[in-house]
């Protein structure tokens, strides 16, 4: 039946309902992008088809032993992906250099992958920024630009500023591509109390999680599709373009999603009818994705 325009089956429990977007998307990849044989990668990309046998069982071990990272594993690499197809051939070759010939959307998990190593354990208050519930947006701007309450926001501008002088440093170019995600994930701009969610336990499906965790990894995970797949989709829906960059632009996509992660806090109780949730939520992920890329784009695009 059609609910709110859009297709929906129920289950044999009344209290949760299955939105058939995935089941959408699959038939649209497989019919329209011909994923199987013939997936179109944009031309600066082309090298990723023939390393995808190798990378994707890396990536599946990985998640397999972690689920910590900030938007997970595949978040952050559509965020890449989606960030790269917006840049100039030019853009994208400057940066590829800069990364040793690595992709923006391999790159982006590095800022996770070296967290247990004590030289970048001064980072770790670059990956979130707390900020309390229901702030007016003049508070929010002066929290958001201080570093006392972690530093994601405050750095994303600092990291821009840099690598604009110091465009060949590819350490923090990763961490600013890894950073400008984790802006985006909206319990990174969570709660100190509860460390943005990670202290709010819910049950998914039946199993017991927390409120970041499901944001950072199960949510995407869900779709059962790749990085590139997922990219590819909203690609195609959402028509990303990059803008130009200034401070503001940072701190009202920060502002945007601050708006939403006081909602996520506001309707925990949802998660016990995850269908529903997913609903409920499914265009306010992917448009976070999409948001995350357009911004990456349009500052790398201001840097290289």
């Amino acid at each position: 039946m059609f609910i709110g325009g859009r297709f929906v089956m129920f289950s044999h429990r009344s209290d949760d309902t299955f939105d058939s977007t995935f089941a959408a998307k699959k038939y649209y990849l497989c019919r329209n992008l011909s994923i199987y044989n013939k997936f179109h990668y944009p031309k600066h990309q082309n090298c990723m088809k023939k390393y995808q046998t190798v990378i994707l069982p890396i990536v599946f071990f990985v998640l397999s032993i972690s689920q910590t990272y900030a938007w997970g594993l595949q978040g952050h690499r559509i965020v890449g992906e989606l960030a790269s197809g917006m840049l100039s051939c030019s853009a994208n070759k400057k940066i590829t250099r800069v990364l040793s010939n690595s992709s923006i959307a391999m790159a982006a998990n590095w800022g996770d992958f070296v967290k247990s190593d004590s030289v970048y354990e001064k980072f770790s208050i670059w990956h979130y920024t707390n900020l309390d519930a229901n702030l007016t947006r003049s508070r929010f701007d002066s929290v958001a630009l201080s570093t006392d309450n972690g530093e994601c926001i405050y750095r994303v501008i600092y990291l821009t500023d840099y690598l604009r002088q110091h465009p060949d440093d590819a350490q923090m170019l990763k961490l600013l591509i890894h950073i400008v995600g984790d802006m985006f994930q909206p319990l990174h701009l969570g709660r100190a109390e509860d460390l943005g969610g990670n202290k709010i336990e819910i049950k998914w499906f039946g199993q017991p999680t927390n409120l970041h965790s499901l944001w950072d990894n199960k949510l995407i995970d869900g779709q059962k599709l790749s990085y590139t797949e997922y990219a590819q989709y909203l690609r195609s829906i959402y028509k990303p373009r990059k803008t130009k960059y200034s401070e503001n632009v940072v701190l009202q996509s920060a502002w945007d999603t601050y708006t939403v992660t006081n909602r996520i806090y506001d309707t925990v109780a949802e998660t016990s009818k995850p269908y529903r949730y997913i609903y409920d939520y499914e265009s306010v992920w992917e448009k976070q994705l999409v948001e995350g890329a357009k911004l990456l784009a349009t500052i790398l695009d201001y840097i290289y």
